[in-house]
């Protein structure tokens, strides 16, 4: 992703948000992503569907995690293996056939189908924007963008005339779970400097379901800190370094959760009881140092290059009740170090180009200790489960976006080769090394044929190569399969056409976009008996779908909006001939909105999802669940401050979510109804029930 465009995106966020808590009038701006292109520009000159949640939606929400902020938006939905658990799904793909990046910093390198949430490691109060392409988006960003890209970007200030100090402040309580949180930044800033500082605490008991039950070790603690140094070198070039750490603690993967009335043997033995796997803490590290430099010259070349070191630490345990001890433990350093550079030109008035190279290498040599009836259950036996694992990705891309009269013509190409390479793996057959060498490419166009129609349409393929652990960890996931790896899985390809227009008629906006993705050598787990999964590649998959938006403003900041999703995927390998497994119901939302930039403001939304009766059974075994329609219902009423009190602004909001407390499942949900048995501790994972939040942001 362009750098200098990230701060400019950044920057003109933050300088909107201010504005408007000082202004009486709101300043109405053009949606811009910076996540679809590479480069700053209107999501009306995107050729593919873009979704962008802006502060004020973030700021006002009670979510705990990313994956609670994108439920229900327009073409995406949850993937549910815990309270915390939520990974995002993309038009039916999950996990990472989504690639998600942290201020352009992608983070899903690391996990393997079924484990863990890459919303464990970005802290919702800290998010200033989140951007979301639908579609493959390969060429931009490799491996991983074959389903769409989620683009969260942080909090922070820009340069300023004279020296200010500027800073802003969240707190907040859930009574669902008893949730406290607060969060605080700080922006130092002058015409050549910005330094920002800020640090959120999440802290939340067992929430109650809607049925009145409490779930069990849904509780979970976050803390998060943030710093970024930005320099101005000179007029057009600009260096940065920022730092980020993230620490959840208590996640428990309650999908896992099972209970054994005899002890299982074999090579990763189970006590009798209640069993749950958990991780007691999980880190994400980063740092980077980037660079951004306007080079001069008629072609106005701007050039951004950065490099970056990700580590994770996480723990992978599993608990037993009746013991009250972890009978496995297995502490895990996933390490990443990477770089990209890109050059963005313009050769002709009506050409934008960028150019660009990036390169990744993962590493990780995961050790388990197990207990055995012999040791008491005590983890000791010293079992590694893989030796100098490593996956390296390398490529390069090249995308033009031409500028005609009524027309924008967007191509792209990119190669890559991911390598995959481990000295050893517990129970894998060598050979163990491999090399994908993957071509990516895009083509689409806008036609500015009315302010009231605005088609495009996009043609696009993308890829994901199998991740590090797929390939080499046969070893029990927190779905409570044993999963067999394979390190010779092909790459996933995933071609998709889509359709789409936007437009305003007189006080209505809209935007529709319809889809069809097909999907050769599609990864997922195979049910080959109870208990026990294989990694396999699908020779065809094909998801359909479309989603809408739209917004009517009905004056004096009154809107009234809608919008839905509705998508059908299908196994298409003769082997199996039904439905893909876990794809999401249709849904559509509904609401009223009042904003005013001071007074009174609220909201009302109701978001209704269709039962779900199309279940992979052969390919599942018979463990994907059928799902019964369910509708909730959300308010928020709150009031905005103008200047008060020492402060800039500030804005108090009570909202209730799942007004009528109804007591639901979302269908993509890990939990198998064979392992459901409240006497013996082993609940249904269901959404929150009722909950009232208070919040109050504040600027100064």
């Amino acid at each position: 992703m362009s750098r200098i465009a990230a701060t400019a995106i950044i920057g003109l966020a933050g300088g909107v948000a201010t504005a408007v808590t000082q202004a009486e009038e709101a300043v109405l701006l053009e949606p811009v992503t910076v996540t679809a292109k590479g480069y700053e520009a209107l999501v009306d000159e995107t050729p593919r569907s873009v979704n962008v949640i802006e502060a004020d939606t973030i700021q006002r929400t009670q979510a705990r995690s990313l994956g609670d902020l994108l439920r229900g938006q327009p073409g995406l939905a949850v993937a549910v293996d815990g309270s915390v658990g939520l990974d995002p799904i993309i038009r039916g793909l999950k996990r990472d056939q989504v690639l998600v990046l942290v201020d352009g910093v992608r983070i899903n390198a690391l996990q393997p189908p079924g484990r863990g949430s890459l919303a464990s490691y970005v802290n919702v109060d800290l998010i200033e924007r989140i951007e979301v392409i639908r579609g493959p988006n390969s060429v931009l960003y490799g491996s991983g963008a074959m389903g769409g890209v989620i683009n969260i970007i942080t909090r922070g200030g820009d340069y300023t005339d004279e020296p200010e100090l500027n800073g802003w402040s969240r707190l907040g309580y859930t009574s669902v779970d008893e949730g406290v949180r607060a969060a605080v930044g700080a922006s130092l800033s002058d015409p050549r400097n910005v330094l920002d500082l800020s640090i959120a605490r999440l802290d939340t008991e067992d929430y109650r379901m809607g049925d009145g039950e409490r779930l069990d070790d849904s509780a979970t603690e976050q803390t998060a800190l943030n710093l970024r140094y930005r320099r101005q070198l000179a007029e057009g070039h600009e260096l940065q370094f920022q730092a980020q750490r993230n620490r959840r603690e208590d996640v428990w993967y309650l999908a896992s959760r099972n209970f054994r009335d005899q002890e299982l043997g074999g090579p990763f033995p189970q006590p009798q009881g209640l069993n749950t796997h958990y991780a007691p803490e999980k880190e994400r590290d980063l740092l980077e140092l980037s660079y951004t430099g306007e080079l001069g010259g008629s072609w106005e070349p701007l050039l951004s290059a950065s490099i970056y070191r990700q580590e994770l630490e996480r723990g992978n345990y599993d608990w037993n009740r009746e013991l009250a001890k972890d009978y496995r433990t297995s502490d895990t350093d996933f390490v990443t170090d990477g770089g990209r550079v890109q050059l963005e030109f313009s050769p002709h008035p009506q050409h934008v180009v960028l150019v660009g190279a990036d390169s990744w290498e993962l590493k990780s040599s995961p050790v388990s200790f197990i207990g055995t009836p012999e040791t008491d259950w005590e983890p000791t036996v010293r079992i590694p489960l893989i030796d100098d694992a490593r996956l390296q990705s390398t490529g390069v891309f090249a995308q033009d976006d031409i500028y005609l009269d009524d027309y924008i013509v967007s191509l792209g190409v990119r190669y890559d080769e991911v390598e995959g390479s481990a000295n050893s793996a517990l129970g894998v057959e060598p050979p163990l090394d491999r090399t994908d060498y993957n071509l990516s490419w895009f083509t689409g166009v806008n036609w500015d044929l009315d302010p009231a129609l605005q088609p495009y349409a996009s043609l696009s393929e993308g890829y994901r190569s199998a991740s590090l652990l797929e390939r080499y960890l046969t070893y029990p996931y927190s779905d409570g399969f044993n999963w067999i790896s394979n390190p010779q899985l092909d790459p996933e390809r995933n071609r998709t056409f889509e359709i789409g227009a936007r437009g305003s008629i007189g006080n209505t906006t809209y935007s529709f976009a319809a889809y069809e993705s097909r999907i050769r050598d599609y990864i997922g787990g195979q049910v080959l008996s109870p208990g026990l999964k294989r990694t396999v590649n699908l020779e065809k998959a094909r998801i359909q779908g479309a989603e809408f938006t739209l917004d009517h403003d009905l004056g004096s900041g009154l809107n009234a909006f809608a919008w839905g999703t509705w998508l059908q995927g299908d196994n298409r390998d003769p082997a199996f001939d039904e439905p893909l497994y876990q794809m999401p119901s249709p849904e559509l939302t509904v609401g009223l909105e009042q904003r005013r930039e001071r007074g009174w403001q609220w909201l009302g939304q109701v978001r209704a999802v269709a039962g779900q009766d199309r279940t992979a059974d052969i390919f599942s075994a018979g463990t994907e669940r059928e799902t019964s329609g369910f509708a909730t219902a959300d308010a928020q009423v709150g009031y905005r401050f103008g200047p008060s009190g020492g402060f800039q602004g500030h804005e108090l909001t009570l909202s209730v979510t799942n007004l009528f407390d109804r007591d639901y499942r979302e269908h993509v949900n890990a939990m198998i109804e064979d392992r459901i048995d409240p006497a013996n501790g082993a609940q249904d994972v269901k959404a929150p029930g009722r909950s009232v939040g208070l919040f109050w942001n504040a600027t100064f």
